[in-house]
């Protein structure tokens, strides 16, 4: 699922800027981009991250810039390394670079200050942002979460009307059946020649094979179990939800299989399409 967290805080003359975003992911993939300030901090943020975030692919980036000139220093290396690089852009594209000094000097880590440590107190509260931060990104999942469970709840129930027409089609199907197959023998062989008692046998054990009662029974079942499992107060379901939703698809193919009803199968392929767009939404379900 998608999230969104940012924090701003004012730390040691620096303006902090912290920002994390996720996308929906099978485990918990972080990307972490530090100011060199915190680096010595890398392992603690990894496991606040990792503790907070359920799955998903996770970008976090903690930068800094200056907000007063405290003590600053130049940091040659990355001077050098962005002149060099803009040098060669504005080169390539044949643009002015008389300003490209200018810019350097814009961007992040140009300027150290001679003493690139965080005592106690600062450190205590930059984990205080990034958990503050992480609130917000799960916060935004869960609203996100909140829409999804609309959208999905209605998938189901539109799967349950169709699935209570195709049993109101079923004593008609039935029927209409067992009128070809007596219609198909009397063509063939004439209808004072066929045995009615071993036709009606013959026809019982027919329309056992096409009963679908079970398969009825188990799809209801099968829903009503996927919207008791999206009111669970478990932090995963999209796993136990997708496997749910493999039974619904069995379920429905054996019913289409089964039907030799042309309304019946329409009312199948509308619950294959519903069940589609929910395994597709799924896929943004932690």
């Amino acid at each position: 699922m998608t999230g969104y967290g940012r924090s701003t805080f004012s730390l040691g003359g620096k303006n902090i800027v912290l920002e994390m975003k996720t996308l929906n992911s099978k485990s918990f993939d972080l990307n972490l981009r530090i100011a060199p300030l915190f680096k010595e901090y890398e392992i603690e943020i990894r496991n606040i991250l990792n503790k907070s975030i359920m799955r998903g692919k996770t970008d976090c980036t903690i930068g800094y810039e200056m907000s007063d000139d405290k003590g600053g220093e130049v940091n040659p290396v990355a001077v050098k390394e962005y002149y060099r690089q803009l040098k060669a852009i504005a080169n390539e594209l044949q643009i002015d670079d008389s300003k490209v000094f200018d810019l350097v000097f814009r961007l992040p880590n140009v300027t150290t200050t001679s003493n690139e440590s965080l005592s106690e107190e600062q450190w205590e509260l930059v984990q205080s942002q990034i958990e503050a931060a992480c609130k917000q990104l799960n916060k935004f999942r869960t609203d996100e979460g909140a829409n999804l469970e609309k959208d999905l709840v209605l998938r189901v129930q539109l799967m349950r009307e169709a699935l209570k027409e195709v049993e109101g089609l079923d004593p008609q199907r039935m029927e209409q059946q067992r009128t070809k197959m007596f219609s198909d023998l009397q063509n063939y062989m004439g209808d004072e020649d066929i045995d009615k008692n071993r036709f009606e046998q013959e026809l019982i054990f027919y329309l056992e094979k096409m009963d679908i009662t079970e398969e009825v029974t188990r799809l209801r079942s099968h829903c009503d179990y996927f919207i008791e499992t999206m009111e669970e107060t478990l932090n995963e379901k999209g796993k136990k939800l997708g496997f749910i939703c493999q039974e619904m698809n069995r379920e429905i193919n054996t019913i289409g299989s089964k039907s030799y009803h042309a309304e019946m199968q329409r009312k199948v392929v509308v619950m294959k399409d519903e069940l589609e767009k929910i395994k597709e939404q799924l896929n943004n379900v932690l």
